[in-house]
């Protein structure tokens, strides 16, 4: 079985509803049959459900689902088996305050069951980071690990994705930890995923912070950085990242 995931950060609400018709054509263009979020808002949630109507997501009560991070899936293809939110340290301050790691566990057609979690690193300019001096991405990286070991326990596929706000640290633990991202996985030196531009309006260096991770049986078959437009203005102030996956049966 083969199936494309899809990471987005979508930029919360700025420069919305001028985005709108972007995020709409690069959903009904790209269509994945998984499609994780971070930065969501209500709003933002409302236009997903309507470009992606055979898709499910994850229906809880909790801020962050709505405010901050889900994950839609074909339900052709996937049902839901459980789901939850795991505190690895994000939130510790009122900009992250709903970031946590957020998992689903699916089942595809032919009974096999893996995880789909993101989460959302804290942004390296925050107050605490610059007075304190200490990179809190590090620790982050660390528990994400560990928590995908416990959602993967014996081989059982995970996917970990999601805007991870640097990569020097955060794929030297995950890699230590069992992870694989899908560029090094394929061989594939990825180009910058924010920002976008123009749609990004003040100069900055790119950077590559926006990453895919499997854990388990499962492997990348093909992953991309999309550089999508519609008109002169892109979905996000990120480019999303589409990989293709297939189970491991080995």
């Amino acid at each position: 079985m083969r199936f494309v995931v899809m990471t987005h950060n979508i930029w919360a609400d700025n420069r919305w509803p001028e985005r709108e018709p972007a995020l709409r054509a690069l959903l009904r263009t790209r269509r994945p049959d998984i499609y994780a979020v971070q930065e969501l808002r209500p709003a933002t949630r409302a236009v997903i459900d309507g470009e992606l109507p055979n898709h499910r997501r994850v229906d809880d009560e909790d801020r962050g689902w709505s405010h901050e991070s889900s994950i839609w899936w074909n339900s052709d293809l996937f049902t839901e088996l459980e789901h939850g939110a795991i505190d690895i340290g994000i939130g510790v301050d009122e900009i992250h305050r709903d970031r946590k790691l957020f998992w689903v566990r699916l089942a595809a057609q032919d009974g096999t069951t893996f995880v789909v979690s993101t989460a959302h690193f804290c942004f390296p300019g925050t107050e605490r980071e610059l007075t304190e001096h200490i990179n809190p991405r590090i620790a982050q990286s660390e528990a994400a690990g560990a928590a995908v070991a416990v959602l993967g326990a014996h081989g059982a596929p995970v996917l970990f994705m999601g805007d991870l706000n640097e990569s020097w640290h955060v794929t030297r633990i995950l890699h230590a930890a069992g992870l694989k991202d899908s560029y090094s996985a394929l061989g594939v030196t990825p180009g910058p995923t924010w920002p976008t531009v123009p749609t990004w309006p003040q100069p900055t260096t790119p950077w590559v912070i926006d990453f895919q991770f499997h854990y388990g049986n499962i492997r990348a078959l093909s992953t991309e950085i999309v550089d999508f437009f519609e008109g002169d203005i892109a979905p996000s102030d990120h480019k999303p990242v589409l990989t293709t996956y297939g189970f491991d049966i080995d």
